[in-house]
């Protein structure tokens, strides 16, 4: 089994970013977590759960 990639959160709202993050390196992509953030609108609150 393939081992996942290991990201630390740079704080308690970049949760969502982190998460696909991981999963998209997984499996082959790298994807900026601002370029997460910004696909998230992930803001200073965090990211809504809806989107």
């Amino acid at each position: 089994m393939k081992t996942f990639p290991n990201y630390k959160q740079a704080d308690n709202k970049n949760c969502r970013p982190t998460c696909i993050k991981i999963i998209s390196k997984h499996y082959g992509k790298t994807i900026s977590t601002q370029t997460l953030r910004d696909y998230c609108e992930t803001n200073r609150e965090g990211s809504n759960l809806l989107y």
